[in-house]
């Protein structure tokens, strides 16, 4: 069953202004916000699109690549390509993308940071231990299993740190939170895996993770939030003292 729609399935209308991108990129973004077209759906030809829009190609590929570096739609080139409309995985990493950037640029320290972490993270772990199912807790135990087991071998790299907290976000089920924690933690790796690696600090980072994990799984909503707390201000103190060397 082909997911190509022969015609767009909402209401168009019509861009008076020729040229313009921004009408016909905003009833694209305002379709896929209510649902009208969802993830995986081809959108059609160039030429039927402006035909619909009542507007030039130029401004309806304008429209498109905008709508491409928000991360809602993906455009393929060659046999079988088009407009795809993108799922949240690809506007999430447009989110990291455009965090990142303005971290690079400056105005957003590593300390902004932090600051947005400590109020969001310990938050979601709390709702973490209150809403955990089974599943949830094998999948964290087994990132902290597998960090622990890191450390016996020697191994001191940080590829599972983001992992363990991606996971502690999806058990409290609320996807917007989800959203956000990974595209912030995603924007303050680069500066992590720039700081000094340590043992020690590595033990550290093991260590609070068991430590939140434990009070997720015992019910224990405070403690895992405050252990939480904990670990980020920690992270940051080492990569400020990284900074300084």
């Amino acid at each position: 069953m082909s997911n190509t729609f022969p015609v767009v399935p909402f209401k168009i209308v019509g861009v008076k202004r020729r040229r313009l991108h921004e009408p016909v990129a905003d009833q694209i973004r305002q379709a896929i916000f209510g649902g009208l077209i969802v993830p995986g759906h081809k959108l059609p030809p160039e030429r039927e699109l402006a035909d619909q829009f009542q507007t030039s190609r130029l401004a309806l590929r304008e429209a498109l690549r905008s709508l491409e570096k928000e991360g809602l739609i993906i455009i393929k080139r060659g046999s079988g390509g088009g407009a795809f409309v993108a799922d949240a995985d690809k506007a999430l990493n447009a989110l990291a993308d455009s965090l990142s950037t303005v971290v690079r640029l400056g105005p957003a320290k590593s300390a902004n940071l932090t600051e947005m972490r400590s109020i969001l993270e310990p938050e979601t772990t709390r709702l973490a231990t209150l809403r955990a199912t089974p599943e949830d807790l094998s999948i964290i135990e087994a990132v902290v299993t597998a960090q622990e087991q890191e450390l016996k071998s020697g191994e001191i790299s940080r590829k599972l740190d983001a992992e363990f907290h991606h996971c502690v976000a999806a058990a409290a089920h609320n996807s917007v939170m989800s959203i956000v924690v990974d595209a912030v933690n995603q924007s303050q790796r680069d500066l992590i895996l720039r700081s000094k690696r340590t043992e020690e600090m590595r033990k550290r980072v093991v260590r609070y993770h068991r430590d939140i994990f434990e009070a997720i799984r015992n019910g224990d909503a405070e403690r895992a939030k405050q252990a939480m707390s904990s670990h980020i201000v920690d992270v940051q103190c080492h990569i400020e003292a990284s900074d300084h060397e």
